[in-house]
């Protein structure tokens, strides 16, 4: 076993501990004693917790907040918010500790793992809309018009890794263009050269790019081009 896998050991032992404590103040410091990698292991142990023992769901919940809260998201655990079970298990945690635009060494949000995670098709864009309506909206929409290293959107991360030809249910689609139009609500235009990454990424998937496909009318709103010049790009 190397060292990291012991020091992650260690410290999901101590927030164990901590836990059995039914002290805060002790959460918070077995919490607050780790690196990022100790941290991240902590989450993960309480998401897998709350997961697998229901009706402690809202306990694990509460203490990442908290943790999260008080002490700050570890930037490793962010890839990691990539489907609906993980995203609504930290949602609290995110809103409290306004955490929405924090990235990884990659530059990704966690709607840049989301988004792009191709075994959640589509992603939850309805959920997020709702979130942008009636939760932090401002942070929400700074967080979908986050660049990561690649200069992609979290929208653009959708369309180059997870978009493909079934037809998206009414809300989600709806949705979706609401997120575009909220992204690009403060006038700043998307990056013109990014719909060449685009369409290589739909050819590369044997995406067929022709005018009665939804895929490219989405990418054509996304980009306020007419579709056809979507067929046509080389």
């Amino acid at each position: 076993m190397t060292q990291a896998s012991n020091n992650q050991d260690q410290a999901i032992a101590e927030i164990i501990l901590a836990i059995r404590s039914k002290a805060l103040s002790k959460i918070l410091t077995a919490y607050q004693a780790q690196d990022d990698k100790g941290r991240a292991a902590q989450l993960k142990f309480c998401y897998e917790t709350g997961e697998s023992q229901p009706n402690r769901y809202a306990d694990y919940q509460n203490i990442a907040a908290q943790c999260i809260a008080a002490h700050g998201l570890p930037s490793g655990i962010i890839a990691g918010l990539n489907n609906n079970d993980r995203v609504n298990f930290f949602m609290p945690a995110l809103q409290a500790s306004e955490s929405f635009t924090q990235t990884n060494h990659q530059g990704n949000t966690f709607l840049h793992a989301l988004f792009a995670n191709t075994e959640q098709s589509p992603p939850p864009f309805n959920f997020i809309r709702s979130l942008l309506l009636f939760e932090r909206n401002e942070s929400l929409a700074k967080t979908l018009r986050v660049r990561n290293q690649n200069k992609l959107t979290p929208l653009e991360c959708y369309f180059v890794y997870a978009l493909n030809e079934q037809p998206l249910p009414e809300h989600e689609l709806t949705a979706l263009f609401a997120l575009i139009e909220a992204e690009q609500s403060d006038n700043t235009p998307a990056l013109h050269d990014n719909l060449l990454h685009v369409k290589a990424a739909l050819k590369n998937r044997n995406i067929t790019l022709n005018t009665q496909n939804q895929t490219l009318l989405i990418v054509a709103s996304y980009y306020q081009v007419d579709i056809n010049q979507v067929c046509q790009l080389h």
